[in-house]
C-alpha cells in the first residue's frame, strides 16, 4: 500500500512569533502620514509601497469582480515586465488575483501626490492625461490574445487556461485638491464630482489620502520579475510560513536578503523564517504529492 508523505506545519507554542497586525499598523500609519506630508516624489512612494503592499488596492477582492482565490505567489509584482513594452511603460505594481472564473490581474500606475488632478479652468492636467493615457496603454496590450496567453504562462500558470480580465488603478494626487479650504480651486466639489465621472470601464482612480491598510494583505509580499527569475523586494512583519507560502517558496530561491530587511521582528524570528521557507520550498519542489496541514507559522 502506497503512503502519501506528509509536511508538517509548525504548530510549537514556543516558535518565534510575528508582531500581531495591530502593532504593525499602528507602527505603519503614523510613518506614511509623515511620508505624505513630505510632499515626496514618485520614486519614494514606490520604493514605501515596495515594503508595505498591504496599502494597495487590490490586495483583497474590492477591485473589480473575483478574484476570492488571492493572488497569484501570494504578492503584489513590482514593475511587471509586459512583453513588448519598454520599462517605463509597465505597470509600477501587480496584483494577478484568480478565481474559478478568470485570471484578474490589476495594474496599478502611480503618480506624485503633489500633482493636481485639474488645471484652474477645469480642464485635466497634462499630468492626469498622460498617466490616464498609461492605463490606455495597458488595456490595449491585454487586448491582444496573444499577449493575454503569455501574461496568463507567466504570471498564473496554474491558471493559464482561464481568460484573463484586467482590471486598471491609478493613484494620483491628494484630496486637498478636492476640499473647500485647501483647494486651488473655485469649486472643489464640482471637481470632486468630475474626477469621480472620469473612470472608464475597468478602472479605478484613487488619490493617496484614500488609500487604507488591508489586514488580509498582511501576509503579502513583494516580488520582481526578471529575466533571471523570482526575486523576494520585501515581505512585512506579519508575514507568515506554512503550506500558502509553496508557491512563493517554489519560485523564489533565496529571501534571506528580503527578509534580513524587515522591521519590528526579531532576529530569532527572522532565522525561523528562513528555516521554514526553504523547508516549504523543499516540499513544493519535491517530485511527489504531499498531504498538509492548514495553517500559518
Amino acid at each position: 500500500m502506497l503512503t502519501v508523505p506528509q509536511a508538517v506545519t509548525d504548530e510549537n507554542p514556543d516558535r518565534p512569533q510575528a508582531p500581531a497586525w495591530e502593532q504593525y499598523e499602528d507602527w505603519l500609519l503614523p510613518k506614511w502620514k509623515t511620508l505624505l506630508g513630505s510632499n515626496p516624489h514618485e520614486r519614494q512612494m514606490q520604493e514605501f509601497l515596495e515594503l508595505h503592499p498591504c496599502l494597495l488596492p487590490g490586495a483583497t477582492d474590492s477591485i473589480g469582480q473575483g478574484g476570492h482565490h488571492g493572488p497569484s505567489f501570494e504578492a503584489v509584482v513590482r514593475q511587471p515586465p509586459l512583453q513588448g513594452l519598454g520599462p517605463k511603460r509597465v505597470p509600477d505594481f501587480m496584483w494577478v488575483r484568480r478565481d474559478t472564473g478568470a485570471i484578474r490581474p490589476i495594474c496599478i500606475e502611480i503618480e506624485s501626490p503633489g500633482k493636481s488632478w485639474f488645471n484652474k479652468d477645469r480642464t485635466p492636467t497634462a499630468e492626469l492625461t498622460q498617466a490616464i493615457d498609461q492605463l490606455t496603454e495597458w488595456k490595449v496590450w491585454f487586448n491582444s490574445p496573444e499577449n493575454s496567453l503569455i501574461f496568463a504562462k507567466a504570471y498564473a500558470p496554474r491558471y493559464s487556461y482561464r481568460p484573463v480580465e484586467p482590471q486598471f488603478v491609478l493613484i494620483f494626487g491628494r484630496n486637498s485638491e478636492f476640499k473647500a479650504g485647501s483647494s486651488k480651486h473655485e469649486n472643489p466639489d464640482y471637481l470632486r464630482l468630475k474626477r469621480d465621472h472620469m473612470a472608464r470601464r475597468d478602472e479605478h482612480f484613487f488619490t493617496y489620502d484614500q488609500l487604507k491598510s488591508e489586514r488580509e494583505a498582511g501576509d503579502y509580499a513583494t516580488i520582481t520579475n526578471s529575466a533571471y527569475g523570482w526575486s523576494l523586494r520585501s515581505i512585512p512583519p506579519t508575514f507568515s510560513t506554512g503550506s500558502h507560502i509553496m508557491e512563493l517558496s517554489g519560485a523564489v530561491s533565496d529571501p534571506s536578503q528580503a527578509i534580513s530587511q524587515v522591521d519590528l521582528v526579531s532576529t530569532e524570528r527572522k532565522a525561523y523564517m528562513l528555516k521554514r521557507w526553504n523547508y516549504w520550498r523543499s516540499i513544493a519542489l519535491a517530485p511527489e504529492n504531499h498531504m498538509f496541514s492548514l495553517g500559518r507559522e
